[in-house]
């Protein structure tokens, strides 16, 4: 295997969701030698590809990965608008915040505020998730028509999709229900579900002109969380993202206030 087949194969588990990784599970995942996969990583560091976390020893995207990232996906009026947003998510619940796009199947974070309490597990600028398996997915796809969720997961609502964490659907049929009680709702919650212990609340607005979807979300550690401070986070998402949305002339949100 050649320097760049071995950083493409890197690269290609965070692109698949992994946030953090050990050289360990870099080995065992690639099928590598573990001093190759060593070897491989301390490379990466090196030339700014990956960053190592002093305590636990494990490497996740560097800085000058995530830079490459935001200029590859480059701001449009609706990033500025929603970052606005995000920050005062972020800066409202102390907790972290994600603005994620949909991309076929998948929601493809854009960027992440960390906010005063952030949790423990956190997916990078670039990351990509099953939009089936989380509230972020679940409140973009509660965007769609029927005819736009159908080209994604056809129209058999008992076809099988793939197990994604606890408590997700498990069929198409069950994945439209979810996205269609987002809908009503006008926000999306999963707990215990992507990864034990996480919850979040998302929300979604959608460009008129251009038809651009983008969801935000705040993301918690969910282990004895009270009903009451689920409620007044449900309440933040749903007034900051509704807001965005009758700003931008979002049908969906238009009298909504």
């Amino acid at each position: 295997m050649s320097i760049l087949d071995g950083v493409q194969k890197v690269l290609g588990l965070y692109a698949g969701g992994s946030s953090e990784l050990s050289f360990t599970e870099v080995a065992a995942r690639l099928d590598m030698p573990r001093s190759s996969a060593s070897r491989l990583l301390n490379q990466m560091q090196l030339y700014g590809l990956l960053e190592q976390d002093l305590v636990t020893r494990r490497y996740r995207p560097g800085l000058l990965l995530q830079q490459a990232v935001q200029v590859g996906a480059a701001a449009t009026p609706l990033d500025d608008a929603c970052r606005a947003v995000l920050a005062a998510l972020s800066e409202r619940s102390g907790l972290t915040a994600y603005l994620s796009t949909l991309n076929d199947r998948e929601t493809v974070v854009l960027q992440r505020l960390n906010g005063l309490h952030p949790v423990q597990v956190l997916s990078s600028p670039g990351s990509r998730r099953a939009a089936s398996g989380t509230a972020m997915g679940r409140a973009l796809l509660s965007r769609l028509s029927g005819a736009e969720f159908e080209l994604l997961y056809g129209s058999d609502p008992a076809q099988v999709l793939p197990p994604e964490g606890q408590g997700g659907p498990a069929t198409v049929g069950e994945l439209r229900a979810r996205a269609e009680q987002a809908r009503a709702d006008r926000l999306a919650v999963a707990i215990h579900e992507a990864m034990p212990g996480i919850g979040a609340i998302a929300a979604a607005v959608r460009d008129p002109q251009t038809q651009e979807l983008r969801g935000l979300c705040i993301s918690f550690m969910s282990y004895g969380v009270r009903p009451a401070q689920l409620a007044t986070w449900r309440s933040l998402v749903a007034d900051e993202v509704g807001a965005l949305g009758r700003r931008l002339n979002d049908p969906f949100w238009l009298g909504a206030g």
